[in-house]
């Protein structure tokens, strides 16, 4: 019968002790990618006259440059209870936008 020593309490302290840090430092990596990504949605508004074939996608990177289109259009949306399909030329909707 071959004896195996037995795995000593610091050992299993130094291991998860790695894999805490690695997990805390992956962690830390992956918000300073996101946070970098693309800015937040701006908190102020302004309120605008949709032109003929005008898209809240085009609204959305006019007046809130720099940031994820696809989440200004979902809070046009939220702002004015409407989907861009329901969206027409002279409509008056409520838009994020970026202070300069």
């Amino acid at each position: 019968m071959v004896l195996r020593p037995a795995v000593g309490w610091r050992w299993a302290v130094a291991v998860a002790a790695a894999v805490c840090a690695v997990t805390i430092g992956f962690g830390a990596v992956v918000g300073e990618l996101a946070s970098g990504v693309a800015p937040a949605v701006p908190e102020s508004t302004t309120v605008v006259a949709v032109a003929p074939r005008e898209s809240l996608w085009q609204l959305a990177e006019r007046y809130a440059p720099g940031a994820d289109p696809s989440a200004v259009v979902a809070r046009i949306e939220e702002l004015n209870g409407v989907t861009a399909g329901e969206v027409t030329a002279g409509a008056v909707l409520s838009v994020p936008i970026a202070r300069k």
